[in-house]
């Protein structure tokens, strides 16, 4: 039975994967939660991988995956410092990730994209746009990036222009970019907007 996954992106991303004449082996960078789409690629014959930082969201993972009596291969790990060989994975995506990491420390996390990835490899990846309603609010720390208090946690919002984004590729190509606007009622008066950048990048 199909698994719906709330990441709807990647169902294009997904499109863009299965056209593509390399080998089924993909990476979930940023991988935990209680509904993991790497759970969508296992269920289309993909060797699937995954790495998670934070151990709640590799809790609720592995839950999800005994729940379901799937192994997608989700590991913690550091996607600043890839603990896979060079050109390991014909696909890789990153989804909603940039959102809380600071600028310098998601740049060094593309070039490890770029590492991992075979040459005519694809990858996903997401940004928040300035057009975001989470933009401004908080302790600016830096351009775009704000550091928020939320259920007593610190939070940052990273926060990316339309044009910059294209500037830290580190040599990827891209071949499908999207900015997607999204309005929800808060109640009669209200609305709240969220912004989103995406990108699907080719290394030739």
């Amino acid at each position: 039975m199909h698994n719906l996954i709330n990441a709807f992106p990647l169902y294009n991303f997904l499109k863009y994967c299965n056209a593509s004449s390399l080998e089924k082996v993909v990476l979930d960078c940023g991988a935990g939660g209680s509904n993991p789409p790497l759970s969508l690629f296992h269920e289309f014959g993909y060797e699937t991988y995954g790495i998670e930082i934070c151990k709640e969201q590799l809790k609720k993972v592995n839950e999800f995956c005994n729940s379901k009596s799937i192994d997608l291969n989700i590991i913690e790990g550091d996607m600043t410092n890839i603990h896979f060989k060079n050109e390991f994975f014909s696909f890789l995506y990153s989804y909603n990730t940039s959102v809380h990491m600071r600028k310098v420390d998601f740049s060094v996390a593309l070039a490890e994209f770029y590492r991992v990835l075979k040459h005519g490899g694809l990858c996903y990846v997401n940004f928040l746009s300035e057009d975001c309603d989470t933009f401004d609010k908080g302790v600016q720390i830096a351009h775009g990036e704000f550091r928020n208090i939320e259920n007593g946690e610190e939070v940052i919002y990273c926060h990316y222009k339309d044009e910059e984004v294209k500037k830290i590729f580190h040599g990827f190509d891209i071949i499908y970019n999207e900015k997607r606007i999204i309005r929800r009622k808060i109640n009669e008066r209200e609305e709240y907007k969220s912004a989103y950048l995406d990108y699907i990048l080719l290394k030739k």
